[in-house]
């Protein structure tokens, strides 16, 4: 499935227990739980198994990244693994957010005893798809039991009141509340959810082959687990109903119907599938002033991986440019932690490649640390610390320059200097004012001449 934006891996975590473990039920989850959850699952498990107490603290929260180190996954991983913990009853989850911010609350579920778990039709469908028919019946046969059965045997066991004489049978008003503090959560029930079956139709259809509504009331939820497992609709629910009754007293066994389900309606593709990756919804650009470009950008990010994306924007920087293996390598590191969702990744690497012609993890990390510090958790509140920067760059005052110091010139080099500049000889008034004269007398003279 899908990891939700909001699930982050610097988000902590911490683990109540709803149920007391112990070395034989741990048996039971490797044997027969790892086959319907995969072994990253079950390792989560058994490490939340591990870290679990009785009376959990808020005080004891640890950040989600421990868990990935310790098992070496990424958040999706993580993420798949729980889902298919819950999936099967092994696991709880809450959450919510204080002044630390989010946090979740791992409860976890003891499993099914052996018997338990082979008597539960879906558990058991799910087993039988995973391991095949053989493996099915060896691990029956692990967890079967061999009771006292000789007939010729005397049973000489000793009942209660031969051991013990009791004067009252009223329990003391002190043993309620530790009666009612040791009770342990009953384990969820593993479904297929509510079916969509349309109840009334196979009554009445259920009735021509002589079975009545009460017997279909009393078994509606098996009933209905087989009906939306083989796809059945209320016709073909009512006939291999009707084949599965019997025919003297009416009654059906749903585990009759399963039989003829199983005959008549076997599959060539595995009965049990990975639920497909659903798409997330095209994120929100209904922002109050969004620029053309940061709406087609929000666009351009979504649902794109972060290898792929990086490949198309130095695509358009230039035809020819290509992903060097360093990049990638920064890029998947930085993935890898599981800080950022993949949008938000995009955003980064648009960013960072806008003044830049490659990425280099150093510089990567800077800028991922700077967004973290400032709360960034999406694409849109990446594009507002991008605008923040941007904005506090463009307000910040150039610095003054400080004028060239004058160094003091020392007097003997004043000195020295006038000594060597030439002196330009002085021209008296006296002198220009003659020169002057003459050259008005020849200026007349020459218009006399003219």
């Amino acid at each position: 499935m899908k990891r939700p934006a909001n699930f982050m891996a610097q988000d902590a975590y911490l683990v109540a227990q709803a149920n007391w473990f112990s070395d034989q039920l741990q048996q039971v989850a490797i044997a027969l739980y790892q086959p319907l959850v995969g072994p990253v699952a079950l390792a989560l498990y058994l490490t939340l198994w591990q870290e679990a107490t009785p009376r959990p603290s808020m005080t004891e929260r640890r950040p989600q990244t421990q868990l990935l180190e310790v098992l070496n996954i990424s958040v999706d991983q993580l993420y798949d693994a729980r889902v298919h913990l819950e999936a099967v009853g092994l696991l709880k989850t809450y959450t919510a957010i204080d002044a630390m911010g989010r946090y979740y609350a791992y409860e976890l579920y003891a499993p099914l005893t052996a018997d338990r778990f082979f008597a539960d039709d879906l558990l058991g469908m799910l087993l039988y798809d995973r391991v095949g028919g053989h493996r099915y019946v060896e691990l029956a046969e692990r967890f079967t039991l061999q009771p006292v059965s000789r007939t010729d045997w005397q049973d000489d066991t000793h009942q209660f009141l031969d051991v013990y004489h009791l004067t009252s049978v009223t329990p003391p008003a002190d043993l309620a509340p530790a009666r009612a503090a040791t009770q342990q959560k009953p384990t969820p029930q593993v479904t297929l959810g509510k079916p969509g079956v349309d109840w009334a139709l196979v009554k009445t259809q259920a009735q021509g082959y002589g079975v009545s509504p009460e017997q279909i009331t009393q078994q509606e939820a098996a009933l209905g687990e087989i009906a939306t497992f083989y796809g059945l609709d209320a016709l073909s629910l009512s006939r291999l109903i009707g084949k599965a009754a019997d025919v003297m007293t009416g009654k059906v066994a749903a585990a009759a119907v399963r039989r003829l389900a199983e005959q008549t309606y076997q599959k060539k593709t595995p009965a049990f599938t990975d639920a497909p990756i659903a798409q997330p919804a095209a994120p929100a650009t209904g922002h109050t002033d969004w620029t053309p470009e940061e709406q087609a950008l929000l666009q351009r990010v979504h649902g794109v991986a972060p290898r792929q994306f990086l490949e198309a924007v130095k695509q358009a920087k230039g035809p020819r440019m290509f992903v060097a293996g360093n990049e990638t390598l920064a890029l998947r590191n930085l993935a890898n932690r599981g800080v950022f969702d993949d949008d938000t990744l995009n955003v980064l690497v648009d960013y960072v490649l806008r003044d830049r012609d490659s990425l280099n993890q150093a510089y990567l990390d800077s800028v991922a640390n700077a967004w973290l510090k400032a709360g960034v958790n999406s694409p849109q509140s990446a594009l507002l610390a991008i605008r923040d920067y941007q904005t506090k760059a463009a307000n910040r005052k150039p610095r003054s320059r400080k004028p060239a110091r004058q160094e003091q010139v020392p007097a003997w080099l004043k000195q020295r200097t006038a000594q060597t500049t030439p002196q330009q000889p002085a021209v008296s008034k006296a002198k220009l004012a003659e020169q002057m004269a003459k050259l008005k007398a020849l200026q007349e003279k020459g218009g006399t001449q003219s």
